[in-house]
C-alpha cells in the first residue's frame, strides 16, 4: 500500500523540492468509483489514535520552525502511547522522504523524534501531515541509542531506517515515482500478488482492525503483481491503515511480495 490518492482535477500539493522529486501518477488515480466493489461492514468501532485526523484532540495546530536553520530532525507529537511504534511511524513518514531513524521518548509518552533524509523532508510532512502535531527540532541529527527501552507493545524505542529499502527516496528515478499528496480516504496499493482478490486483501485490513469500505482492483498490466484502490471510513482511518499495514509481507505462490 503505497500512499493516498489525490481528488479528481485536484493538482498534486507538491512539498518543497517538488522541482527535484517531481509527481507522479497513472492514469488509473483518476478513474471513477463507480464499478468499486463495496466491502462487508463491520460491527464495533475502531477508536482514532489520538493526534490524528478531524477527530485529533488538537485539531488546530500552528507549525512552526524552532530556529533559523532548519535540520533534519522533526518532532512529532499527540501518538498513541500504547500502540504507536517506529516501524508503524516509519510507514507513514517514509511517503514523504527518505527516514534514517526514529525515537521514542520515554519522559513524553506519545511523542517521537524523527530524523529524515534532509530538511526537505521534514517540510513536506510539515505541510502535508497537518492533523499531527509535527515540528522542526532543534537537533541536526539523532544519536544512535544503545539500549533503547521497550514501548507498550514490547518493541525497541528507537530503530535505524538509515539502509531500509522500504525508503522511496533513494534515487532520483526512484523518487520521481512518488506522488506526494496529503493524507486521503482513499489509497493506492501495489506490488501486490497478482492473483490476490478483493475478499484477500480486505482480511489483511480487518485483522489489522482498520477494516476498508470499499475496494477497486486495476487490470493486470504485469503477471508479477497488482494494484488497485482502496477507501476507508475516514481520512483518520485511512492513516491508521497506513502505519498499520504499508510494508506487510503476502505470501503467493512461493513468492513474498513486500508491500501491500
Amino acid at each position: 500500500m503505497g500512499e493516498p490518492v489525490a481528488r479528481k482535477n485536484k493538482p498534486p500539493l507538491l512539498g518543497p523540492g517538488s522541482t527535484t522529486f517531481p509527481g507522479y501518477g497513472p492514469s488509473e488515480f483518476h478513474q471513477t468509483t463507480e464499478s468499486w466493489k463495496q466491502a462487508p461492514t463491520h460491527a464495533g468501532i475502531i477508536k482514532e489514535t489520538p493526534g490524528m485526523g478531524p477527530a485529533a484532540r488538537n485539531p488546530s495546530v500552528n507549525f512552526v520552525s524552532q530556529g533559523q536553520q532548519q535540520g533534519a530532525v522533526m518532532m512529532v507529537y499527540g501518538l498513541d502511547g500504547q500502540t504507536s511504534n517506529t516501524e508503524k511511524l516509519f510507514n507513514l513518514v517514509c511517503l514523504y522522504g527518505n527516514v534514517a531513524r526514529i525515537k521514542f521518548l520515554k519522559t513524553k509518552e506519545g511523542t517521537a523524534m524523527v530524523q529524515m533524509g534532509d530538511s526537505v523532508a521534514v517540510e513536506r510532512c510539515v505541510q502535508h501531515l497537518n492533523n499531527i502535531p509535527v515540528v522542526f527540532s532543534k537537533q541536526n541529527f539523532l544519536s544512535e541509542v544503545t539500549n533503547p527501552f521497550s514501548l507498550p507493545d514490547h518493541t525497541p524505542s528507537f530503530k535505524e531506517f538509515t539502509g531500509s529499502k522500504n525508503n522511496r527516496f533513494l534515487s532520483p528515478t526512484q523518487a520521481s515515482k512518488n506522488r506526494i499528496q496529503p493524507p486521503s480516504k482513499i489509497l493506492h496499493f501495489f506490488n501486490t500478488p497478482p492473483g490476490l482478490t478483493e475478499e484477500q486483501l480486505i482480511g489483511i485490513f480487518n485483522i489489522k482492525e482498520v477494516p476498508p469500505t470499499a475496494v477497486r482492483m486495476f487490470p493486470l498490466k504485469t503477471e508479477r503483481s497488482s494494484s488497485g484502490l482502496i477507501e476507508f471510513s475516514s481520512v483518520a482511518q485511512a492513516v491508521l491503515a497506513i502505519m498499520k499495514c504499508n510494508h506487510v509481507p503476502i505470501e503467493s505462490k512461493g513468492k513474498r511480495l513486500e508491500n501491500v
